[in-house]
């Protein structure tokens, strides 16, 4: 679905119901994952002895939350939220601010638990702002795991059926039901898009197109030259799209059919979520209601299937993970124990026939680091279940194959389809009628 240019600037013309809010908020806000990045040679270390067996567990450096005043920001929001409920008359601005600036609040605070060290206040507030797995996901993913397993019990290669066996012990006694929620059955092909993608430029411009198109004007395309990153990523706070440099995109060989995928995933969903929230009456909804995130990879991902085609769920092995170190048989793992068992999945579920126990336990020691990311990593089940929202994946696919007309109001902003406050909230606003008026779509 795009979004017509007569559609964009009737939302601006519109009378915006927290305009007296919405820059406030702006300027307090901030994106949480961006505080506990590290420096790129210590963490380069860290990972080298660790895979090596010289420490237990790593210990993470976030340098970005170092020089981040978390009392300022915690005195930002409360003075805000005091505000907005003193004088706000809109009973449902007010609700929706004061649930979005609580967890806010509860961010901060989590992230003075990473800079204390203290895992038990981190895991907590971790878990109020991302939630824990939900049993009926955590049912999908026990019985897939129990597919691969089969497939590799009696396999020729010594090493898979050893990680066979190792998992088989996890898994053989756990039974729970993965409730109604969607089966992979519904996944589609994809689309027929021939050609390789030939150039860092050819990538830049494909992106920056995309961003007009959307009309997205105070967006930028950059290219990478300092992080080393070597996926696509999209920064909400800075808005800013960012591209590997040269060396690392083409070394991962992306075909045209992935590159349009991934346009739908981070410009005609992220960026468009944001864009046009901001323009419509409720400008909160471009950066986005509590709790949205879940829907928000979720509606990224099954934009992307539409063009790749997918054979599973998105968000699988990130859910796993979080899932593992949760207990998902009834015991909590630290990092080391977590690293263990995802590099026994990372061996069985490689796409790669030819993949080695080495290669899993990089790939494994990357999710571990995303999901540990902000605690000691030493404490089980202390974790940063933010990954969880890609498995939202399936979660909107089940929304969809019960109202497929669902799907046009998912531009309309950050919010969550699934969430019966968000929708309740928005439609009390005229927003999922009125403002779903303003977004003519058009057939590419």
């Amino acid at each position: 679905m795009t979004v017509s240019m007569e559609g964009f600037k009737k939302q601006e013309s519109q009378e915006k119901l927290d305009s007296r809010w919405y820059k406030r908020f702006e300027e307090v806000n901030f994106e949480d994952y961006e505080k506990l990045t590290g420096r790129k040679e210590v963490r380069e270390k860290t990972k080298s002895d660790f895979l090596s067996g010289e420490i237990e567990n790593p210990s993470l450096d976030y340098p970005e939350l170092e020089s981040f005043d978390l009392n300022d920001r915690e005195s930002a929001l409360l003075s805000l939220k005091a505000d907005i409920l003193e004088v706000e008359q809109n009973e449902a601005v007010k609700k929706i601010y004061r649930t979005k600036i609580n967890e806010s609040l509860a961010t901060v605070r989590m992230l003075r638990a990473t800079k204390n060290g203290d895992d038990r206040k981190f895991s907590r507030y971790a878990d109020f702002i991302y939630g824990k797995p939900e049993a009926g996901d955590v049912g999908y993913i026990v019985g897939h795991v129990k597919q691969l397993i089969a497939q590799n019990l009696e396999s020729e290669n010594v090493e898979k059926r050893q990680a066979a066996n190792r998992l088989q012990e996890i898994f053989n006694d756990i039974t729970i039901d993965p409730g109604e929620g969607a089966d992979k059955s519904i996944l589609p092909d994809g689309q027929d898009i021939p050609g390789k993608l030939e150039s860092v430029d050819e990538a830049v411009q494909a992106f920056e197109e995309a961003l007009r198109e959307i009309g997205a004007d105070n967006w930028r395309v950059v290219i990478d030259t300092e992080t080393g990153i070597s996926n696509f990523s999209v920064s909400q706070e800075h808005k800013v799209v960012r591209i590997p440099a040269e060396e690392k995109l083409m070394g991962r060989n992306i075909s045209k059919k992935k590159l349009r995928g991934l346009l739908e995933h981070e410009i005609k969903t992220h960026v468009a979520r944001r864009s046009n929230g901001e323009r419509s009456k409720l400008q909160l909804l471009g950066l986005g209601l509590d709790r949205y995130l879940k829907a928000e990879e979720g509606v990224a991902t099954y934009a992307e299937q539409q063009v790749t085609g997918a054979s599973e769920f998105a968000g699988v092995p990130r859910f796993l993970s979080i899932a593992f170190a949760k207990g998902i048989d009834g015991n909590p793992l630290d990092f080391r124990k977590t690293h263990a068992a995802m590099s026994d999945y990372r061996l069985l579920s490689s796409p790669k026939k030819d993949v080695t126990p080495e290669q899993a336990a990089t790939t494994a020691y990357n999710d571990c680091v995303r999901i540990f990311r902000g605690s000691t990593c030493g404490t089980p089940g202390a974790v940063y279940p933010k990954d969880m929202s890609y498995f939202g994946n399936r979660a909107i696919w089940t929304l969809v194959s019960e109202d497929s007309d669902v799907v046009e109001t998912f531009t309309v902003g950050k919010y969550d389809p699934n969430n019966n406050e968000h929708v309740a909230l928005l439609t009390q606003l005229g927003i999922l009628d009125g403002d779903l008026d303003g977004l003519e779509s058009e057939n590419n």
